[in-house]
């Protein structure tokens, strides 16, 4: 069974690989614009309801990371990254879906 701490790198790690896709993040893992900047409007309407701004993005990522390279966490603030993550890939990898997906009119 892979550890709660395993399974938010992975999480993580592919985030990454979506945000650095898709500019918000540079190669280095870090944000390619401004932090009091706003998301692109794609990144902003596949993470409505789960980050607000890339201050807590920023957050997320910094925690996910500490915990990636086994740097003690709170259970709860480890328990609270691990969900976020998860909800922020799937969210992720649904507007990509959507993306990818061939336009059909919408009424």
């Amino acid at each position: 069974m892979v550890d709660m701490r395993t399974e938010l790198s992975l999480w993580i790690e592919c985030v990454e690989a979506i945000l650095i896709d898709r500019g918000v993040l540079d190669e280095d893992g870090q944000l390619a614009w401004e932090i009091d900047s706003q998301f692109p409007k794609e990144i902003e309407d596949a993470l409505d309801g789960f980050i607000e701004n890339p201050i807590e993005l920023v957050g997320l990522l910094r925690i996910s990371r500490d915990a990636r390279d086994g740097r003690p966490l709170s259970p709860a603030v480890l328990s609270a990254a691990h969900l976020m993550a998860r909800e922020v890939l799937q969210a992720l990898q649904s507007s990509e879906i959507a993306d990818e997906s061939p336009s059909m009119s919408r009424h």
